[in-house]
């Protein structure tokens, strides 16, 4: 409602709004009927990881394979997937990508003790002796109850 100038003082204007009823009954509706919304929610890269791990876990590994890239590609910042990746590259001969890609896990996150002794692994691999006992002793300076980088080294 609304008030006009001088002339009009104290009258109101009123709107009349006009409802016209549509006959319509569930029996008039012979087909279902879709409504599409731009909802479509693009999962998370939690999400994401979670089903790359559990496609690996699984042996499916080509799937596991893409997931990784995408995350990859997509600038994803997560030592799991680097170090899960390496993983997949190192079963598949691939030890210097593997190496760049453990090493890349590394830098996000320094201190995990399992990641210095695949990187070990890969480099022990390679032939480099040195780099992959300093890889096994610093896993053993992060978890000095860590059997397998002594059985590695």
């Amino acid at each position: 409602m609304e008030q006009s100038g001088d002339n009009n003082q104290g009258k109101k204007k009123v709107y009349e709004v006009t409802t016209f009823p549509v006959p319509l009954s569930s029996g008039d509706i012979k087909e279902n009927i879709t409504i599409f919304t731009n909802n479509a929610k693009k999962p998370s890269t939690e999400q994401i990881i979670n089903k790359a791990r559990k496609l690996h876990k699984q042996g499916n590994i080509p799937e596991a394979t893409k997931y990784y890239q995408q995350l990859i590609n997509e600038g994803c910042n997560d030592h799991r997937v680097f170090c899960n990746y390496a993983v997949i590259l190192t079963d598949l001969g691939k030890l210097q990508d593997a190496e760049l890609f453990t090493c890349k896990a590394i830098e996000i996150k320094p201190d995990l003790a399992e990641t210095h002794c695949n990187l070990g692994s890969i480099l022990c691999h390679l032939g480099k002796e040195q780099d992959a006992e300093f890889s096994y002793r610093k896993a053993i300076e992060l978890k000095p109850d860590f059997i397998g980088a002594y059985w590695n080294l």
